[in-house]
Protein backbone atom coordinates (compact mmCIF):
# COMPACT_ATOMS: atom_id res chain seq x y z
CA UNK A 1 0.00 0.00 0.00
CA UNK A 2 0.75 3.68 -0.70
CA UNK A 3 2.14 5.56 2.15
CA UNK A 4 -1.16 8.00 1.51
CA UNK A 5 -3.68 4.66 1.21
CA UNK A 6 -1.90 3.37 4.86
CA UNK A 7 -2.78 7.01 6.66
CA UNK A 8 -6.43 6.98 5.45
CA UNK A 9 -6.36 3.36 6.78
CA UNK A 10 -5.17 4.47 9.98
CA UNK A 11 -7.49 7.88 10.34
CA UNK A 12 -10.38 5.52 9.20
CA UNK A 13 -9.47 2.96 12.01
CA UNK A 14 -9.40 5.81 14.29
CA UNK A 15 -12.19 7.68 13.26
CA UNK A 16 -14.66 4.34 13.42
CA UNK A 17 -13.02 3.62 17.15
CA UNK A 18 -14.19 6.50 18.38
CA UNK A 19 -17.57 6.67 16.51
CA UNK A 20 -18.06 2.90 18.49
CA UNK A 21 -17.05 4.41 21.70
CA UNK A 22 -19.39 7.49 21.70
CA UNK A 23 -21.77 5.13 20.93
CA UNK A 24 -20.97 3.10 24.17
CA UNK A 25 -20.47 7.00 25.79
CA UNK A 26 -23.95 8.17 25.30
CA UNK A 27 -25.89 5.11 26.40
CA UNK A 28 -23.80 4.70 30.01
CA UNK A 29 -22.08 8.09 30.87
CA UNK A 30 -24.05 10.89 28.83
CA UNK A 31 -27.22 9.01 29.41
CA UNK A 32 -29.20 11.95 29.23
CA UNK A 33 -30.27 11.84 33.07
CA UNK A 34 -32.28 9.01 34.69
CA UNK A 35 -36.06 10.49 35.77
CA UNK A 36 -38.16 7.56 35.40
CA UNK A 37 -38.65 6.90 38.85
CA UNK A 38 -36.21 5.09 40.20
CA UNK A 39 -35.26 1.01 39.65
CA UNK A 40 -37.12 0.06 42.73
CA UNK A 41 -40.99 -1.12 42.10
CA UNK A 42 -42.33 0.54 45.00
CA UNK A 43 -45.78 -1.66 44.84
CA UNK A 44 -43.71 -4.81 45.81
CA UNK A 45 -45.07 -6.16 48.96
CA UNK A 46 -41.18 -5.94 50.64
CA UNK A 47 -40.45 -2.18 49.41
CA UNK A 48 -44.23 -0.69 49.71
CA UNK A 49 -44.71 -0.23 53.29
CA UNK A 50 -41.20 1.80 53.44
CA UNK A 51 -42.36 3.70 50.73
CA UNK A 52 -45.69 4.85 52.26
CA UNK A 53 -43.86 6.01 55.41
CA UNK A 54 -41.49 8.22 53.28
CA UNK A 55 -44.73 9.56 51.66
CA UNK A 56 -46.35 10.53 54.67
CA UNK A 57 -43.09 11.76 56.35
CA UNK A 58 -42.66 15.06 57.11
CA UNK A 59 -39.76 16.19 54.67
CA UNK A 60 -38.52 18.93 52.56
CA UNK A 61 -36.89 19.28 49.72
CA UNK A 62 -33.51 20.84 49.60
CA UNK A 63 -30.79 22.23 47.34
CA UNK A 64 -27.27 22.27 47.00
CA UNK A 65 -24.81 23.61 44.02
CA UNK A 66 -22.55 20.73 43.05
CA UNK A 67 -18.68 21.49 42.84
CA UNK A 68 -19.45 22.76 39.40
CA UNK A 69 -22.30 24.59 39.52
CA UNK A 70 -25.21 21.36 39.18
CA UNK A 71 -27.81 21.81 41.26
CA UNK A 72 -28.69 19.00 42.99
CA UNK A 73 -31.91 17.79 45.06
CA UNK A 74 -32.48 16.18 48.22
CA UNK A 75 -35.10 15.18 50.98
CA UNK A 76 -34.55 16.16 54.67
CA UNK A 77 -36.44 14.18 56.87
CA UNK A 78 -35.77 15.18 60.32
CA UNK A 79 -35.88 12.82 63.09
CA UNK A 80 -38.81 12.14 65.76
CA UNK A 81 -36.18 12.82 68.66
CA UNK A 82 -36.01 16.72 68.52
CA UNK A 83 -32.27 16.32 70.88
CA UNK A 84 -30.88 14.13 68.07
CA UNK A 85 -27.51 14.53 66.48
CA UNK A 86 -27.39 12.08 64.54
CA UNK A 87 -27.42 12.38 60.45
CA UNK A 88 -27.62 9.42 58.27
CA UNK A 89 -27.01 10.56 54.20
CA UNK A 90 -28.17 7.43 52.01
CA UNK A 91 -27.19 7.27 48.25
CA UNK A 92 -29.04 5.17 45.80
CA UNK A 93 -27.03 3.57 42.86
CA UNK A 94 -26.85 4.18 39.01
CA UNK A 95 -30.03 4.76 37.13
CA UNK A 96 -31.81 4.63 40.61
CA UNK A 97 -33.45 8.04 42.25
CA UNK A 98 -33.63 8.83 46.01
CA UNK A 99 -36.67 7.14 46.70
CA UNK A 100 -35.72 3.94 46.24
CA UNK A 101 -33.59 4.19 49.26
CA UNK A 102 -36.75 5.20 51.28
CA UNK A 103 -36.74 1.14 52.77
CA UNK A 104 -32.83 1.73 54.27
CA UNK A 105 -34.11 5.51 55.48
CA UNK A 106 -37.29 4.01 57.35
CA UNK A 107 -34.69 2.26 59.38
CA UNK A 108 -31.85 4.70 60.39
CA UNK A 109 -34.79 7.00 61.05
CA UNK A 110 -37.09 4.10 63.57
CA UNK A 111 -33.46 4.55 64.78
CA UNK A 112 -33.24 8.43 66.05
CA UNK A 113 -31.61 9.81 62.68
CA UNK A 114 -32.19 12.62 60.34
CA UNK A 115 -31.75 11.49 57.02
CA UNK A 116 -30.58 13.09 54.28
CA UNK A 117 -31.62 11.47 50.60
CA UNK A 118 -30.00 13.26 47.86
CA UNK A 119 -30.62 12.78 43.94
CA UNK A 120 -27.24 12.16 42.49
CA UNK A 121 -26.35 14.03 39.53
CA UNK A 122 -27.92 13.12 36.50
CA UNK A 123 -30.80 11.33 38.59
CA UNK A 124 -34.54 11.89 39.91
CA UNK A 125 -34.82 15.80 40.15
CA UNK A 126 -30.95 16.82 40.69
CA UNK A 127 -29.76 18.76 37.03
CA UNK A 128 -27.32 16.75 35.53
CA UNK A 129 -27.39 14.69 31.85
CA UNK A 130 -23.96 12.83 32.60
CA UNK A 131 -22.77 10.40 35.40
CA UNK A 132 -19.40 10.22 36.74
CA UNK A 133 -19.72 6.72 38.47
CA UNK A 134 -18.50 8.12 42.10
CA UNK A 135 -16.12 10.69 40.72
CA UNK A 136 -17.55 13.91 40.77
CA UNK A 137 -20.24 12.33 42.97
CA UNK A 138 -18.22 12.17 45.68
CA UNK A 139 -17.57 15.92 46.10
CA UNK A 140 -21.15 16.36 45.47
CA UNK A 141 -21.04 14.22 48.56
CA UNK A 142 -18.62 15.89 50.23
CA UNK A 143 -20.76 19.31 49.77
CA UNK A 144 -23.69 18.20 50.92
CA UNK A 145 -22.06 17.45 54.12
CA UNK A 146 -20.91 20.16 54.48
CA UNK A 147 -24.81 21.61 53.84
CA UNK A 148 -25.60 19.75 56.45
CA UNK A 149 -23.50 20.73 59.28
CA UNK A 150 -24.06 24.60 58.36
CA UNK A 151 -27.96 24.27 58.19
CA UNK A 152 -29.02 21.12 60.28
CA UNK A 153 -26.01 21.02 63.14
CA UNK A 154 -22.25 22.09 63.64
CA UNK A 155 -21.73 19.27 65.63
CA UNK A 156 -23.60 16.24 64.16
CA UNK A 157 -22.37 13.15 63.65
CA UNK A 158 -22.92 12.00 60.41
CA UNK A 159 -23.32 8.49 58.86
CA UNK A 160 -23.40 7.51 55.26
CA UNK A 161 -24.98 4.64 53.84
CA UNK A 162 -24.81 3.64 49.81
CA UNK A 163 -25.68 0.90 47.38
CA UNK A 164 -23.93 0.04 44.28
CA UNK A 165 -22.88 3.28 42.31
CA UNK A 166 -23.45 5.00 45.73
CA UNK A 167 -21.49 2.75 47.71
CA UNK A 168 -18.72 3.37 45.47
CA UNK A 169 -18.96 7.42 45.58
CA UNK A 170 -18.89 6.79 49.71
CA UNK A 171 -15.75 4.94 49.50
CA UNK A 172 -14.18 7.73 47.30
CA UNK A 173 -14.81 10.80 49.00
CA UNK A 174 -13.44 8.76 51.87
CA UNK A 175 -10.26 9.90 50.05
CA UNK A 176 -11.11 13.81 50.28
CA UNK A 177 -10.27 14.57 53.69
CA UNK A 178 -14.02 14.72 54.91
CA UNK A 179 -15.12 16.41 58.04
CA UNK A 180 -14.50 14.76 61.22
CA UNK A 181 -18.11 14.80 62.28
CA UNK A 182 -18.03 11.20 59.62
CA UNK A 183 -18.18 8.84 62.04
CA UNK A 184 -19.31 5.72 60.08
CA UNK A 185 -19.53 4.44 56.46
CA UNK A 186 -21.95 1.52 55.32
CA UNK A 187 -21.54 0.69 51.96
CA UNK A 188 -23.41 -2.21 50.19
CA UNK A 189 -22.21 -3.98 46.85
CA UNK A 190 -19.91 -1.55 46.35
CA UNK A 191 -17.35 -2.08 43.43
CA UNK A 192 -13.37 -1.88 42.95
CA UNK A 193 -12.90 -0.38 39.75
CA UNK A 194 -15.47 0.91 36.53
CA UNK A 195 -13.43 -0.98 33.83
CA UNK A 196 -15.18 -4.21 34.96
CA UNK A 197 -17.92 -3.36 36.28
CA UNK A 198 -18.72 -1.40 32.24
CA UNK A 199 -17.64 -4.95 30.62
CA UNK A 200 -19.76 -7.16 32.72
CA UNK A 201 -22.78 -4.91 32.34
CA UNK A 202 -23.04 -4.89 28.68
CA UNK A 203 -21.80 -8.77 29.24
CA UNK A 204 -19.33 -7.91 26.15
CA UNK A 205 -15.03 -8.24 27.27
CA UNK A 206 -14.54 -5.95 24.42
CA UNK A 207 -16.34 -3.02 26.14
CA UNK A 208 -12.48 -2.80 27.72
CA UNK A 209 -10.76 -2.23 24.42
CA UNK A 210 -13.03 1.07 23.67
CA UNK A 211 -12.08 1.94 27.45
CA UNK A 212 -9.35 4.24 26.13
CA UNK A 213 -11.73 5.70 23.75
CA UNK A 214 -14.06 6.38 26.41
CA UNK A 215 -12.07 7.99 28.44
CA UNK A 216 -10.80 10.39 26.11
CA UNK A 217 -14.73 11.55 25.44
CA UNK A 218 -15.17 12.08 29.54
CA UNK A 219 -11.90 13.90 29.88
CA UNK A 220 -12.34 16.54 26.79
CA UNK A 221 -16.41 16.82 27.58
CA UNK A 222 -16.00 16.16 31.03
CA UNK A 223 -12.45 16.46 32.64
CA UNK A 224 -12.07 12.93 34.14
CA UNK A 225 -10.63 10.10 32.99
CA UNK A 226 -12.90 6.96 33.25
CA UNK A 227 -10.29 4.35 33.29
CA UNK A 228 -8.67 6.24 36.35
CA UNK A 229 -11.52 5.51 38.45
CA UNK A 230 -9.91 3.56 41.14
CA UNK A 231 -12.39 2.82 44.11
CA UNK A 232 -9.49 0.02 45.81
CA UNK A 233 -6.92 2.67 45.89
CA UNK A 234 -9.28 5.32 47.61
CA UNK A 235 -10.17 2.87 50.32
CA UNK A 236 -6.45 2.13 51.16
CA UNK A 237 -6.37 6.23 52.13
CA UNK A 238 -9.53 6.34 54.60
CA UNK A 239 -9.60 6.40 58.01
CA UNK A 240 -13.52 5.86 58.56
CA UNK A 241 -14.99 3.13 60.32
CA UNK A 242 -16.47 1.04 57.16
CA UNK A 243 -18.89 -1.85 57.35
CA UNK A 244 -19.41 -3.80 54.00
CA UNK A 245 -22.76 -5.60 52.60
CA UNK A 246 -22.34 -7.63 49.86
CA UNK A 247 -23.80 -10.86 48.28
CA UNK A 248 -21.43 -13.73 46.94
CA UNK A 249 -23.87 -14.70 44.02
CA UNK A 250 -22.85 -10.63 43.10
CA UNK A 251 -21.62 -10.87 39.43
CA UNK A 252 -21.22 -7.81 38.32
CA UNK A 253 -19.58 -6.72 41.21
CA UNK A 254 -17.89 -9.58 42.96
CA UNK A 255 -17.91 -10.36 46.45
CA UNK A 256 -13.81 -11.11 46.20
CA UNK A 257 -12.94 -7.18 45.59
CA UNK A 258 -15.44 -6.16 48.16
CA UNK A 259 -13.24 -8.05 50.67
CA UNK A 260 -10.09 -7.38 49.66
CA UNK A 261 -11.17 -3.62 50.08
CA UNK A 262 -12.33 -4.48 53.17
CA UNK A 263 -8.66 -5.75 53.95
CA UNK A 264 -6.97 -3.04 53.36
CA UNK A 265 -8.65 -0.28 54.92
CA UNK A 266 -6.70 0.94 57.43
CA UNK A 267 -9.26 0.97 60.38
CA UNK A 268 -9.71 -1.67 62.90
CA UNK A 269 -13.54 -0.45 62.52
CA UNK A 270 -14.50 -2.52 59.54
CA UNK A 271 -16.54 -5.50 58.92
CA UNK A 272 -18.76 -7.38 55.92
CA UNK A 273 -22.19 -8.85 56.63
CA UNK A 274 -22.34 -11.75 53.55
CA UNK A 275 -25.51 -12.81 52.13
CA UNK A 276 -24.68 -16.30 50.68
CA UNK A 277 -26.95 -15.99 47.86
CA UNK A 278 -27.64 -12.50 47.06
CA UNK A 279 -26.82 -11.19 43.56
CA UNK A 280 -25.92 -7.33 43.02
CA UNK A 281 -27.41 -5.31 45.76
CA UNK A 282 -30.24 -7.77 46.57
CA UNK A 283 -28.43 -8.44 50.43
CA UNK A 284 -30.70 -6.07 52.26
CA UNK A 285 -34.24 -7.92 50.46
CA UNK A 286 -32.62 -11.42 51.80
CA UNK A 287 -31.86 -10.52 55.10
CA UNK A 288 -33.18 -7.46 56.35
CA UNK A 289 -33.69 -8.26 59.85
CA UNK A 290 -30.23 -9.75 60.07
CA UNK A 291 -28.38 -7.03 58.25
CA UNK A 292 -30.68 -3.79 60.56
CA UNK A 293 -29.44 -6.19 63.86
CA UNK A 294 -26.03 -6.33 62.73
CA UNK A 295 -26.06 -2.17 61.81
CA UNK A 296 -27.65 -1.46 65.18
CA UNK A 297 -24.80 -2.85 66.72
CA UNK A 298 -22.13 -1.27 65.15
CA UNK A 299 -23.49 1.92 65.27
CA UNK A 300 -23.87 1.61 69.24
CA UNK A 301 -20.44 0.79 69.26
CA UNK A 302 -19.23 3.97 66.35
CA UNK A 303 -21.58 6.15 67.83
CA UNK A 304 -21.04 5.76 71.94
CA UNK A 305 -24.70 5.05 72.36
CA UNK A 306 -27.67 3.05 73.22
CA UNK A 307 -30.21 2.86 70.58
CA UNK A 308 -33.91 3.03 71.34
CA UNK A 309 -35.38 1.78 68.37
CA UNK A 310 -38.77 3.88 67.71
Amino acid sequence: MEPREIIILIAGLIILYLILSYIIYSKMIHHGGFRKGGIVNQDDPFFAPSFEWFSKAVKEKVHISGYDGTKLQGYYIPSYNDQSTHTAIILHGYAGQNTDMAIVAQTYSELGFKILLPDLRGHGLSEGEFSTFGKFEAYDLKKWINYLLRTYGATDKILIHGVSMGASTVLLSSALSLPENVRMMVVDSPYARVAPVLSRKVRNPLILFFLPGISFLTYYWHHFLLMNINVAKAVKKSTIPTYFIHGMKDELCPYRATLKMMESLPVKDKDIYTVLNAKHAESYILEKNGIDQWLTKNIEKIFNLKIKKK
